[in-house]
């Protein structure tokens, strides 16, 4: 890929930030090494009893706890949640350090550490990716897409949930880039998810599931919704996509057959199901 198609693409991403108001804060908000040359901050969300743990990968500017009304619901569930402050997150006290490029590969550090703390502190625990937006894409990556740039697989992660993805960002997302997404996925959109000037047809943010090794992957498209419609601007929607979200974890990390028959259930009025 060139640079400058690269930056251009990721320049989308941009506009990708997902702001919703918090409703409560995470359970522990630790400190995290990533590497010897830098620490950022990761929440996490505890359970009673953790049954499977998530690793949350915020959108492009966000911090994890504007996700906070979803990532609790995951634990009320009974999932642990760890999600990283990213270095492009206004939030991070040093963001203006990192360029964009430099901005996609720090995500990938943080995520490898946070999967390491995770696995020390909950061993043999079931573990799934899941993201919005630009992190849709680094869950995916964890599960095996991106294998073009190195070896960015966490073999810990058996699924990959995603609340819209970026789209087909110029000189990153090419033919083969979900080709070896390996395992289930769930990808979450809506059919007024748009970019200005970047995603200018919804249809793109399913590209994972349509490019990617069939079987097990699944899109589904809710009516009205758009790039943040977990942001819970319509109420509606979010609980939805919540729902579908929720009980993907539950089928995936737990085998709860109530939630598979969620999954399996024909479409409900104002959606549309992409299969394979």
């Amino acid at each position: 890929m060139t640079r400058a198609l690269f930056l251009r693409g990721l320049l989308a991403t941009l506009l990708l930030m997902f702001l919703p108001s918090a409703w409560a804060t995470p359970t522990e908000t630790l400190p995290l090494r990533v590497s010897a040359q830098r620490a950022t901050t990761m929440d996490v969300w505890v359970p009673a009893q953790v049954r499977g743990v998530v690793l949350f990968s915020s959108g492009h500017g966000g911090w994890p706890a504007h996700y906070d009304r979803l990532l609790q619901t995951w634990s009320d569930a009974g999932f642990a949640v760890v999600a990283p402050l990213h270095v492009d997150s206004l939030k991070y006290p040093e963001r203006e350090k990192f360029s964009l490029q430099q901005g996609l590969f720090e995500r990938f550090a943080d995520m490898r550490a946070a999967s390491a703390y995770a696995a020390a502190r909950w061993p043999n625990v079931p573990v799934i990716a899941a993201g919005h937006s630009l992190g849709t894409l680094i869950s995916a990556a964890l599960g095996g897409a991106l294998a073009n740039l190195g070896p960015l697989r966490d073999p810990s992660v058996v699924a990959v949930l995603g609340y819209s993805s970026p789209g087909k960002i110029p000189g990153l997302i090419g033919p083969a880039s979900y080709a070896t997404l390996d395992v289930p996925v769930l990808l979450i959109t809506g059919d007024q998810d748009r970019v200005q000037g970047f995603v200018t047809d919804p249809v793109d943010h399913l590209y994972p599931v349509q490019s990617a090794p069939a079987g097990n992957k699944t899109a589904v498209v809710l009516q009205g919704g758009d790039h943040n419609l977990i942001g819970g601007a319509s109420p509606a929607l979010f609980d939805r996509a919540q729902q579908l979200g929720t009980a993907f974890l539950q089928a995936q990390l737990l085998g709860d057959t109530q939630a598979k028959r969620v999954l399996d259930a024909p479409p409900q009025a104002g959606e549309r199901w992409l299969r394979r």
